[in-house]
C-alpha cells in the first residue's frame, strides 16, 4: 500500500538500493533509461520491488523513512474508529434521503456534517482505501454511495492539487450528486432487467431534480449545483442532461464522473455482481477516453492504483495471493505473489484475480 499522505516520517533522503529496506516509502518517481515511469512516488518498498529496482539497474533513490515501522496498532485502531464514524454518517444520510421521500426539505446541517467528516481524513489516505473494500460489504448501496463518491472525490481533488475551499466543495458535491434519486420510485431504481425506455427517461431526471432540492440553500454553490446537475455528461456529448461535451462540462462534475462510476463497478448491487479494481482499471481504460476527462481519469486511475500493492487477493484457482507490484504501464494486470512463487498477470493469461480479501 502507498504510505505517502501518512506521514509521521523523517524528511526524504538519498540512499544506495542496498540500503532500502522492506516498508521504506518511495520519495519520488523511479524513471527507467527511455524515461518510462516504473515506480510511483509514494508506493512502499517491499522485497518485490527492489529486486525490480536492481534489474532496472537503480543505484540511488529518495526515501522516506517511518519514525515507526510497527504501524500495525495504530492501522487497527484508525480503522475500527473510521468504521464507526462512517456507520455513524450512514445513519445520517439515511435520515437525510429519508426525509427527501417523504417530501421534507433538504437538510443542510446534516449534509455539513457529513461533509466535514469525509474531508477530516484527507490525511489518511491509505488507511481509508484500506476501509473501503470492507466497507462495501454493506448491502445498503444507495446510501453508501453518496459517501462512498465523496470519498473518491476527495481523493481526486487532493491528486489533481485543487485548494481547499474547492475540495470541501467537491466532496459535498459528491455526497448530494445523486440525492435527485430520492424521488424515483424505488422498483425503477432498482430494477434488475433492462430499463423501459420510459423508466430510463426517469431516472435521467435525477439530476434535474437533484438541483431543485438544492436551491434556496446559501451554502450551495452554483459550482456545487451544476455538479449534480452535470454528472452524467460526457466528453464526446453524449451524456445528459444536455448533452454538452469538453469544456463546458462543470470541473466538480468531471470529478464525481469517476467517483461515481468507480463506486459502482466495485460496489454490489441488486442487479450486479462487483468486480475487482483491477477489473474496474481495465474498464475505465477501455471506454474512458472520451467517455471521462482524460487529466480527471488518468489522476485517479495512476494514483489510486498504487494503493493496492500490498493487498491480498483470491486467484481463480482458488489460492490466496498479494499483489506485491503494479506496474504504472499496465495498473489492470499486477504482480501476484503466490505460494512464493511470482506471477506477472499480464503475461499469465490463464491466472486472474477474482476477490479482494
Amino acid at each position: 500500500m502507498r504510505d505517502e499522505e501518512h506521514l509521521p516520517v523523517k524528511r526524504k533522503k538519498y540512499v544506495h538500493l542496498y540500503q532500502c529496506r522492506p516498508g521504506d516509502i518511495l520519495a519520488d518517481d523511479l524513471y527507467n533509461d527511455h524515461g518510462i515511469l516504473i515506480v510511483s512516488k509514494g508506493t512502499v518498498i517491499n522485497e518485490y520491488i527492489i529486486k525490480r529496482l536492481e534489474a532496472f539497474r537503480v543505484r540511488q533513490l529518495s526515501v522516506y523513512e517511518p519514525k515507526d515501522r510497527k504501524k500495525g496498532e495504530k492501522n487497527v485502531l484508525f480503522i475500527k474508529k473510521f468504521k464507526r464514524d462512517y456507520k455513524e454518517n450512514l445513519d445520517i444520510i439515511k435520515q437525510v434521503l429519508n426525509d427527501l421521500v417523504s417530501g421534507k426539505k433538504l437538510d443542510y446541517e446534516k449534509i455539513e456534517y457529513i461533509s466535514n467528516f469525509v474531508y477530516s481524513q484527507i490525511s489518511n489516505i491509505s488507511y481509508i482505501l484500506e476501509c473501503m473494500n470492507e466497507i462495501k460489504n454493506v448491502s445498503e448501496y444507495t446510501y453508501t454511495h453518496s459517501i462512498n463518491v465523496s470519498v473518491y472525490a476527495l481523493l481526486i481533488a487532493r491528486w489533481l492539487g485543487l485548494s481547499e475551499e474547492e475540495t470541501k466543495s467537491v466532496v459535498t458535491t459528491g455526497i448530494l450528486h445523486d440525492i435527485g434519486k430520492s424521488r424515483i420510485p424505488v422498483d425503477i431504481l432498482n430494477k434488475k432487467g433492462p430499463l423501459l425506455p420510459e423508466e430510463y427517461e426517469q431516472i435521467k431526471n435525477h439530476t434535474a431534480i437533484g438541483c431543485e432540492l438544492t436551491e434556496n440553500i446559501p451554502q450551495i454553490t452554483n459550482d456545487i449545483r451544476e455538479g449534480i446537475y452535470m454528472h452524467h455528461e460526457r466528453e464526446d456529448g453524449k451524456g445528459y442532461p444536455l448533452g454538452i461535451k469538453g469544456d463546458r462540462i462543470n470541473r466538480y462534475s468531471k470529478i464525481i464522473s469517476v467517483a461515481d462510476v468507480y463506486d459502482a463497478l466495485t460496489s454490489e448491487r441488486i442487479y450486479k455482481k462487483r468486480i475487482t479494481p483491477f477489473d474496474t482499471f481495465r474498464e475505465f481504460l477501455r471506454i474512458g477516453y472520451g467517455y471521462f476527462d482524460t487529466k480527471v481519469m488518468i489522476t485517479f486511475l495512476s494514483n489510486v492504483s498504487s494503493y493496492y500493492i500490498g493487498s491480498k487477493v483470491k486467484m481463480n484457482n482458488g489460492k490466496t495471493g498479494e499483489v506485491v507490484f503494479i506496474s504504472p504501464q499496465s495498473i489492470s494486470t499486477p504482480i501476484v505473489s503466490v505460494d512464493g512463487m511470482y506471477i506477472d498477470l499480464s503475461q499469465n493469461k490463464q491466472y486472474k484475480i477474482v476477490e479482494m480479501v
